[in-house]
C-alpha cells in the first residue's frame, strides 16, 4: 500500500511478522529469506528486533520464538489473541514510529504558527520536521489538501471533502478497530451511539464497523466544530444523495445545536451517503432496496447512468440478475457513480498492493478477457469523459472490480460431478460422498458412476478416466491430511468453474 505511513525497514519486519503468524507450524530462516529475498544478516538482524518489539508492542504477552525442535520461528502468546487482534497492534506500533504520521497526527490535534514552533513543541529538529511535512504534503495531492501555518488557517487546507476523507483513510488505515487516544476530545465527541442507531444493522455492528463510524464522526465534528472548516456540497449532490436519508431521525445533535440549518443538512447529506461508501452492510436489504427503488423512479441522471451501465453489463455478460444480486450491485455501483461525478479522488493508493488485480486476473487468461470487456463497457459510457485524467487510473481500478463483484453476485453457480470409487473399504465411498455433501452445497455436486463422464474421479486404484478429468488418488483413509487434499482437490474445481468458467 503506497500509503502506508511505514518506514522502509518497518514495512519489511511488518510482512515477516505476518509470514509468521500466518503460518500454523511457522517457517524455517531459509525459507524466510528466501520469501523476503534478505541476506543472512539483514534477516538476522530483523528476526531480533522484530523479536524485541513484538514483546514491547504486547507487553511480554506474545513472543517471536525459535522452535527448539523444528527450528522454525513462530509467534508464542501467552493468551488467546486472533491473528487480526496480532496484526492490527503490531502495525500499529510500526505506524506510530513513523516521522510522517507522527507529524500528520500533530496537525490534526493542534494548530502550530510555523514549522520552527512545530519542531519545538515536538521535540525535532526543523530539517526532520520539513522533510517529514513535505512527504505528507506529497500524500494530499491527491485530495486537494495542502499543510498550512497560517494564524488563521486550518492546518490541513483545501478541498475540504477530499481532507476529510485523507483524514479517514489515514487513520483506519493505521488504527482500524484498535485503541485509539482520543483524550484530546471532548468524550461526547467518540460517542456514536446515535450515529450507530440510524442504521438497521446497530445491534449487529462489529468493532471494525463501529470503529469506522467513530472516526467518521469525530472528523466531521472537529473539522466543523473546531476548525470551522465548512462543505460546500453542490445542488446536484444533494439531488443525488436525498435517498440514502431514509429516516427522519436526528443525527449529530452536537452539530445541529450549534451550526445553521442549511449547513447542518448539508453535514447530514455527506454524512449518510459517505457511511454507506465507506462502511460495510449498514443496511438491510429492505432498506437497500426502498433506496433502489427510489432512484430508478426518479428522473436523476445519475440513476439512469446506473440503470444503462447495469443492463449493458447483463446483456454482455448474460446475466440473470437475481433480486439480492440486483439490488446489491444496483446500490454499491450507484455510491461510486455519485463519487465519480461529484469527489472524483484516486484512492488506489490506500487499498493493499494499489488495487493491482488478483493474481487469478492478472495470470488468467480468461479473466484478462472479463477485464477487457468491462473497461470496454465503461469507456463507452457517458460519464466516462468526465473522469478526471489524474485520478482516471484508480477510480477505473475501483469500478471495474465493483462490475466483475456484481457479475459474480449474479453468474450462476457451476456444478461438478464426482465419481467415487473405493475398493479395500466399500462403505467408506459412501462415506467420501457424505463428507462432500455435509462441506458442500448438495445443488452444486452431481455424483456419477459413469468415470468418463466425472470432472472429479476419486479413489483408490488405477482407473481410466476422461483426459479432462481431475483424478484424486485416494489411499490412505486414514491419514487426515488424505481428506484435506481432497478438498482442496474439490475447492480447485470450483475456484475454475466460479471465476473462469
Amino acid at each position: 500500500m503506497r500509503n502506508s505511513f511505514m518506514g522502509k525497514k518497518e514495512r519489511v519486519k511488518f510482512e515477516l511478522f505476518k509470514s509468521i503468524v500466518f503460518s500454523k507450524s511457522g517457517l524455517s530462516f531459509n525459507r524466510l529469506m528466501q520469501k523476503h529475498n534478505l541476506t543472512k544478516s539483514t534477516l538476522s538482524r530483523y528476526l531480533n528486533d522484530l523479536a524485541q518489539e513484538v514483546e514491547t508492542t504486547f507487553t511480554e504477552k506474545v513472543h517471536l520464538i525459535q522452535n527448539t525442535q523444528t527450528g522454525n520461528y513462530q509467534v508464542q502468546t501467552a493468551e488467546s489473541y486472533s491473528i487480526g487482534y496480532l496484526i492490527d497492534y503490531i502495525h500499529l506500533y510500526y505506524v506510530q514510529k513513523s516521522g510522517v504520521f507522527f507529524i500528520l497526527d500533530a496537525l490534526l490535534k493542534n494548530h502550530y504558527s510555523s514549522v520552527e514552533a512545530m519542531a519545538l513543541d515536538l521535540h525535532m529538529s526543523s530539517s526532520s520536521v520539513y522533510k517529514q511535512v513535505r512527504a505528507l504534503k506529497e500524500m494530499l495531492v491527491p485530495f486537494g489538501g495542502t499543510i498550512s501555518f497560517e494564524p488563521l488557517a486550518s492546518p490541513l487546507t483545501g478541498n475540504e471533502v477530499g481532507i476529510r476523507l485523507f483524514a479517514f483513510y489515514s487513520y483506519w488505515s493505521v488504527f482500524k478497530s484498535t485503541e485509539y487516544d482520543n483524550k484530546h476530545y471532548p468524550e461526547s465527541w467518540w460517542d456514536a451511539q446515535e450515529l450507530e442507531e440510524y442504521f438497521d444493522h446497530m445491534a449487529s455492528l462489529s468493532e471494525s464497523q463501529r470503529a469506522k463510524l467513530r472516526f467518521i464522526q469525530l472528523i466531521t465534528l472537529k473539522r466543523v466544530l473546531w476548525q470551522k472548516n465548512y462543505i460546500e456540497l453542490s445542488d446536484s449532490f444533494l439531488a443525488d444523495t436525498v435517498y440514502f436519508d431514509t429516516k427522519d431521525t436526528e443525527l449529530l445533535p452536537l452539530l445541529k445545536q450549534r451550526v445553521p440549518n442549511a449547513l447542518y443538512q448539508k453535514e447530514r447529506a455527506l454524512l449518510l451517503y459517505a457511511t454507506r461508501g465507506l462502511v460495510y452492510n449498514l443496511d438491510s436489504l429492505e432498506t437497500k432496496k426502498q433506496i433502489v427503488q427510489h432512484y430508478q423512479q426518479s428522473s436523476l441522471e445519475i440513476a439512469t447512468y446506473t440503470t444503462k451501465l447495469m443492463t449493458e453489463v447483463q446483456k454482455e455478460f448474460d446475466l440473470e440478475y437475481t433480486e439480492e444480486g440486483y439490488i446489491n450491485f444496483y446500490f454499491y455501483l450507484l455510491i461510486l457513480l455519485i463519487y465519480i461525478k461529484h469527489i472524483n479522488i484516486d484512492i488506489s493508493g490506500y487499498y493493499k498492493n494499489e488495487l493491482s488485480f488478483h493474481s487469478m486476473i492478472d495470470y488468467d487468461e480468461a479473466n484478462v478477457e472479463i477485464f477487457q470487456k468491462i473497461t470496454k463497457i465503461i469507456e463507452q459510457q457517458e460519464f466516462y469523459s468526465k473522469i478526471s485524467k489524474k485520478s482516471l487510473k484508480g477510480v477505473l481500478s475501483i469500478l471495474s472490480l465493483t462490475i466483475y463483484s456484481g457479475i459474480y453476485l449474479n453468474k450462476k453457480a457451476g456444478s461438478m460431478s464426482i465419481c467415487v470409487i473405493f475398493n479395500n473399504n466399500l462403505i467408506l465411498a459412501d462415506g467420501i460422498k457424505k463428507i462432500i455433501l455435509d462441506v458442500y452445497n448438495k445443488d452444486r455436486i452431481l455424483f456419477t458412476n459413469d468415470v468418463l463422464q466425472a470432472d472429479l474421479v476419486i479413489s483408490d486404484s488405477y482407473e481410466a478416466a476422461n483426459s479432462d478429468a481431475e483424478y484424486f488418488y485416494f489411499d490412505e483413509q486414514l491419514n487426515p491430511e488424505q481428506w484435506g487434499k481432497m478438498i482442496d482437490a474439490i475447492n480447485d474445481i470450483f475456484y475454475k468453474t466460479i471465476f473462469l468458467g
